[in-house]
């Protein structure tokens, strides 16, 4: 049993450098609006474990993400579909959900050239939006990651005397 303990604890504690955390957070918020339904935690949990990064914290945003992911399929699709420079599809949020509650697969097939319009609008997005996050958030967990460690050498030195 204290191996599993150590085991969660390890990979809790992976990334936790402000660039790791920077970077964990940033994949975490960029895949949590990924615009095809289910592939997501597979994505974030093999990137984690491959670049041993904070699996945690990219789970947790990107679960936080999902309300905002389902909003922005039809956004990201109409954004691809202006980048390829092809007609609208005739979807609605009610068309896709219904397509989805009929068969899982069904609706991917019957999606895919929309699917593939929406992850070309993301991923155009997706690009320079995350290398801006991924700069100011490791300058925010920097200053936070500092800011504790003075804290804590603060209250040590107070506690000696």
């Amino acid at each position: 049993m204290k191996s599993l303990f150590k085991k969660i604890k390890t990979v809790i504690q992976q990334g936790t450098s402000p660039r790791a955390l920077a970077l964990s957070a940033t994949i975490g918020l960029v895949l949590g609006v990924f615009p095809v339904l289910g592939i997501t935690t597979w994505a974030i949990t093999i990137i984690a474990l491959r670049f041993r990064l904070n699996l945690v914290l990219m789970m947790s945003l990107s679960y936080l993400m999902w309300p905002v992911q389902v909003a922005l399929i039809i956004p990201f699709l109409r954004f691809g579909e202006w980048l390829w420079e092809v007609p609208p599809f005739p979807l609605s949020l009610e068309k896709i959900q219904a397509a989805f509650e009929a068969s899982f697969f069904g609706a991917i097939t019957e999606l895919w050239d929309a699917n593939l319009c929406a992850v070309w609008g993301w991923l155009t997005a997706a690009v320079p939006i995350g290398v801006v996050a991924y700069f100011l958030l490791e300058r925010i967990f920097d200053w936070f990651i500092k800011k504790r460690k003075t804290e804590a050498g603060d209250a040590a030195s107070s506690s000696s005397l």
